[in-house]
């Protein structure tokens, strides 16, 4: 739908922004998809129920149980702020090893929890799929191999890897960028080094390897894996993910203004064609650049103006069909490696249960699991938490949908003791309109995910406050540089009204490591959810929003220490 800058963003109202992709505006059939959808039925806990109750536990308490009314005072002091007129927070911290908690305000109230979402769809895949699980992408051939050539065709059957691109590495990790390329367009972006066809070059390699000279048939993707293919948020999506599905343009002025933009591409192979409509203008023209969809499986056209003697800007552009695209890409690999095909590039959707009894003439294995939910969570990856649940209801559940792996993702945390019933998520991503979650889940799946085995692999994908991920720019010069691993998640739209921006959701939820020799198990669980920010001004809203959020923690970290005697090692 839309692609955002390092955090979750939806726009509605507006005329567009760069790069944006145009869906179908949701209707009222929406609302029956809501309720298929919902990760645990609302029963007769009503909103206006749960938001009393969350009203009258707002509370500030010490790890001793007696209020803090200096405490209470900072905080509400940060809430009263002139950008907060209209906001409403929902706030808890607890201890991680007591579940003590040190500071509550309205932590039952449902919000909007944006890319906090994300917790729940990467934790739920990760326990359930384990942190081991490797995806495994065959190729099979359908006809026998004589003399060097495939009597048949040649299938790439997908396995919902989301990282057929550069990421994996020699050392079995998979790379990432703070500022991912999926945001281009809203934001400043960077490519992840390295060829995004590195996956598709090493198959083939293999295949050439295993003495295929000739394929007489046809090279067919399979993605029949998922039986979804469309989320509202992220738009289309698919089992096959090569360089999440996206053409990377970075575009530079030309040497004058009037002249063409110069623009590179990746993957920069055939089928992969591109015409250049975007013009060079004077240094103090707008820049202004977008990409769109022309006919053909890979064909695309850049459009917009940017400023002579500018820098390079990074902008995106989807497959319009992931499947045929790769399979596309796939032929052109095949060729570069020296094998001839006869057939055609074509798409099918049998799924991977079809090809059990066929050979295997080239497989990739992903890096571990847990590594794929580490870029998920370090970069706040739409397109890979969206895939998740739908992973999971394909592989444990009865079919490839959301329904299917929210039902097992919602058993999975109801079997850790999650008040799951109170929770409603549309999407994996947190894009979804209806989706609604509160601080207490929040904070109660941290501690859920704190208790489990695999729970190294979850703090470590965790972004860390000052240093990597989307909280790489957050906490500089505070007290807790290093010490935050937290999600962030960001909701905002654009009214047409009155040219103001509300932020639906500011989120942030994760652990301060607050841990020393003498005192190894300092630790806290928070989550702070900041709904309906008003504001003219979306780049500075997202800074005072953020610098609120690191108050509070500042504040209560400050005051736990204080009642604790806890004084920290450098982290």
């Amino acid at each position: 739908m839309l692609r955002l800058a390092c955090k979750l963003t939806f726009i509605t109202d507006c005329a567009f922004l760069c790069n944006v992709d145009h869906d179908s505006p949701p209707s009222l059939s929406g609302l029956q998809d809501l309720h298929l959808l919902c990760f645990g039925s609302m029963k007769r806990m009503s909103r206006l129920f749960i938001s009393v109750l969350a009203l009258i536990s707002s509370q500030v308490i010490s790890p001793g149980g007696a209020p803090c009314e200096d405490l209470e005072k900072q905080v509400e002091a940060i809430m009263k702020r002139p950008l907060f007129k209209g906001s409403s927070f929902g706030i808890l911290v607890t201890e991680l090893e007591t579940g003590k908690v040190v500071y509550a305000h309205r932590p039952l109230a449902l919000q909007a929890p944006a890319s906090t979402t994300k917790l729940v769809s990467c934790g739920g895949a990760l326990g359930i799929l384990g942190e081991d699980f490797r995806f495994r992408t065959n190729v099979v051939r359908t006809g026998d191999l004589e003399e060097g050539s495939v009597n048949g065709d040649l299938v790439l059957v997908a396995s919902g890897d989301p990282n057929l691109s550069q990421r994996p590495n020699e050392k079995g990790r998979l790379q990432f960028v703070n500022r991912d390329h999926s945001y281009a367009g809203f934001s400043e972006a960077d490519l992840v080094p390295g060829d995004p066809l590195k996956i598709l070059r090493e198959i083939a390699r293999n295949i050439a390897a295993r003495g295929v000279r000739e394929v007489k048939g046809d090279i067919v993707v399979d993605d029949g894996l998922f039986k979804e293919a469309n989320d509202s948020f992220v738009g289309s999506f698919s089992a096959i993910c090569i360089n999440d599905n996206l053409v990377d343009f970075v575009i530079s002025p030309g040497a004058r203004p009037g002249t063409s933009a110069r623009v590179t591409w990746q993957p920069s192979l055939d089928p992969v064609k591109v015409r250049i409509e975007a013009k060079t203008v004077e240094k103090t023209g707008r820049r202004r650049l977008w990409v769109e969809n022309t006919s053909g499986p890979a064909s695309f056209v850049v459009k917009g103006t940017i400023p002579a003697g500018s820098s390079p800007t990074v902008r995106i552009c989807k497959f319009s069909n992931p499947a045929l695209a790769a399979a596309h890409l796939f032929a052109a690999v095949l060729k570069k490696e020296g094998i001839l095909v006869k057939g055609k590039p074509q798409q099918a959707t049998f799924g991977p249960a079809v090809y059990r009894d066929y050979e295997v003439v080239a497989q990739h294995i992903s890096p571990p699991f847990s590594e794929a939910v580490r870029v998920c969570l370090k970069v706040s990856h739409n397109l890979h938490a969206t895939m998740f649940p739908v992973l999971v209801g394909a592989l444990h559940g009865k079919r490839g949908d959301r329904v299917a792996g929210y039902g097992k993702i919602r058993e999975f945390f109801a079997k850790g003791g999650l008040a799951v019933d109170s929770v409603l998520l549309q999407s994996g991503s947190g894009g979804g309109r209806s989706d609604s979650l509160s601080a207490r889940f929040l904070v109660d799946l941290l501690q859920f995910m704190a208790r489990r085995k695999d729970f190294s692999h979850f703090f470590d994908a965790l972004p860390i406050g000052g240093i990597d991920g989307t909280i790489s720019g957050r906490f500089k010069g505070s007290p807790l540089w290093g010490r935050v691993r937290a999600k962030t998640g960001t909701l905002v739209y654009k009214g047409s009204f009155n040219d103001q921006w509300i932020y639906l959701s500011k989120a942030l939820a994760g652990y301060i490591d607050l841990r020393t020799d003498k005192r190894p198990n300092d630790m806290l669980c928070f989550s702070i959810l900041i709904a309906n920010t008003v504001s003219p001004d979306r780049s500075r809203a997202v800074k005072d929003l953020f610098s609120a959020q690191e108050d509070i923690l500042e504040a209560v970290t400050s005051h736990w220490k204080k009642d604790t005697g806890s004084v920290p090692r450098k982290p």
